[in-house]
């Protein structure tokens, strides 16, 4: 399943950048062959589920099909990824106002911590062209450092504030999943 498809952070901004769900590690390494207009691929394996993820730069858009989200904001500090965190939200029925006004919501109450949690590095937020979904694509240093972030005494999601408690109970929302992987293999394209 594509999960994304668009213009993501990259240090080039010409390449077009694609995301996937596969059913496992072997999925997604069968799916990996260069192609004409591939410019990297990385493959991601679940930590805490079977599941697999993969990242794709692309030269040019027409090489990829079917849109699905778009990058909405982000922001990136510093440090080595080591595990890769996929936070997806759903919404009850299409409103794209809902999902901006939630992951702006997430900003606000990020900015309200006195600290912010220890290895994260990165959080890309997209909005599906649907109006359902928002994806969170997140770095950490390790899923260790993710999973003590959540496990904090205090924090409500990531979080200790009382903007954390809106983010969570924000209206509206209907379901979602947290998926960590580990980075497996990249290949650069020749």
């Amino acid at each position: 399943m594509t999960i994304h498809r668009g213009h993501w952070p990259t240090p080039d901004e010409a390449t077009v950048v694609v995301a996937r769900e596969w059913p496992d590690i072997d999925a997604a390494r069968a799916a990996f062959e260069e192609r004409e207009g591939l410019v990297s691929f990385t493959a991601y394996e679940g930590i805490d589920h079977d599941g697999a993820f993969t990242y794709e730069q692309w030269a040019a858009e027409d090489a990829i099909q079917g849109p699905a989200f778009r990058l909405y904001r982000g922001q990136r500090g510093e440090g080595t990824p080591g595990c890769l965190v996929i936070v997806s939200v759903e919404f009850e029925g299409p409103d794209e106002r809902r999902q901006r006004d939630w992951i702006d919501l997430v900003f606000e109450a990020l900015d309200s911590e006195p600290a912010r949690p220890e290895g994260g590095i990165s959080g890309y937020f997209h909005v599906s062209t649907d109006g359902t979904r928002v994806l969170n694509y997140a770095e950490w240093t390790s899923a260790e450092a993710h999973l003590a972030a959540l496990a904090a005494p205090g924090a409500n999601g990531i979080g200790t504030t009382d903007a954390w408690k809106k983010v969570q109970a924000y209206p509206g929302m209907s379901g979602g999943s947290v998926k960590r992987y580990r980075p497996v293999f990249s290949a650069v394209a020749a």
